[in-house]
């Protein structure tokens, strides 16, 4: 039901590739299994993405009223042969764990747009461990990014990421015992460069971008203001889906009056636009921008392989003065995908606002 495999990048003949993902193609694949032999196989499809691809191609802009947030990649897909054999005889058991034999992948580009990458062969080694099996989670690293000298510094960014996060954190979570989502949050990277604290162009936004690469995370950059944060709603998330997703963000969010005017469109879940004069402005922004990390699109608007997200959820496009609904859904967390989720154990207790 889920293959994610990243990278750091390889070098080829049209440049260094990034960070590479893949994920799996649609919602499930079939292997065949021996129970006799213990040997699985099969071929299924997967999506392919490294940075190279953004480099040369650019990203697809969404067409849908609203913040213009989405920034999809092009992908590329091909098809994958896994082969594993596990111990004969296997039964799920309690406790234990189970060492298994070398998984091989191999891969063969089936749909090219760059065509850097042509074919992949890994060697999994892996242990099964039945008590993850009990309380299984998944996982998305965040990178946290801020403009200042160091955590002493008072004029850094940032100041608003403790709140979003808290709330991408606490919506997220309600994604409940069917599929338990969690993010682990690394230590925030200061950057030492006053230039980028006040964004004035797209551009800006881009260089950026540039100058963090995690591998294994979402990079969250977090600026001071945007002088074109009302095109974006706020902020915006780049690569959706990938293990190449980045969001650049602003302190702006929780600013008191609102920095834009309020927007022309609006979701029916959406207050008025008069109180978002006196009150705080956007506290689930960034629980959306991560939702199209999570290869989900906005509502209505489903484009370059993203899910589109269920109306009325927290996936609806909006921005400030209209801030994006404190609403969860079963098929924005069953839809959910990115090459960065990993497994782990937690035990979620939240359960979605919508059951669709």
């Amino acid at each position: 039901m889920e293959f994610n495999l990243v990278s750091k990048g390889v070098y080829t003949a049209k440049g260094r590739t990034g960070v590479l993902g893949l994920r799996l193609k649609g919602e499930e694949a079939r292997l065949s299994y021996d129970p006799r032999t213990g040997q699985a196989s099969g071929k299924f499809s997967l999506v392919l993405h490294y940075e190279l691809l953004d480099k040369v191609k650019g990203f697809r802009r969404g067409r849908t009223k609203g913040e213009a947030d989405e920034f999809v990649p092009y992908t590329e897909t091909m098809v994958g042969k896994l082969s594993v054999r596990f111990p004969e005889g296997m039964r799920p058991a309690s406790k234990g764990r189970v060492v298994v034999e070398p998984a091989i992948l191999e891969a063969e580009l089936s749909s090219s747009v760059l065509g850097a990458v042509r074919r992949i062969r890994v060697v999994i080694r892996f242990r099964l461990d039945w008590a993850r099996f009990l309380a299984p989670a998944e996982f998305l690293r965040i990178q946290p990014v801020f403009i200042g000298r160091n955590s002493s510094d008072p004029n850094a960014t940032g100041k608003a990421f403790p709140e979003l996060m808290k709330r991408a954190v606490e919506l997220w979570g309600r994604c409940g015992s069917g599929r338990c989502l969690g993010f682990v949050i690394n230590r925030p990277i200061y950057l030492n460069a006053p230039a980028y604290k006040v964004l004035e162009t797209e551009a800006e936004a881009a260089s950026l971008r540039a100058e963090v690469d995690v591998a294994d995370a979402v990079e969250v950059f977090v600026v001071e203001r945007m002088d074109f944060a009302c095109a974006w709603g706020g902020g915006a998330c780049f690569s959706s889906g990938t293990a190449a997703a980045k969001v650049v963000t602003c302190d702006q969010q929780l600013n008191i009056p609102a920095p834009c005017p309020c927007p022309g469109y609006c979701p029916a879940t959406c207050p008025p636009c008069p109180p978002c004069q006196t009150g705080d402005v956007n506290y689930y922004h960034l629980a959306h921008e991560l939702g199209h990390a999570l290869n989900l699109a906005h509502p209505g608007a489903p484009h370059g392989g993203l899910v589109e997200g269920t109306p009325g959820s927290n996936m609806e496009p909006s921005g400030f003065c209209c801030d994006n609904p404190d609403v969860q859904s079963a098929r924005n967390c069953r839809s959910a995908s990115n090459p960065l989720l990993y497994w782990g154990r937690a035990i979620c207790r939240g359960a979605p606002d919508i059951d669709d």
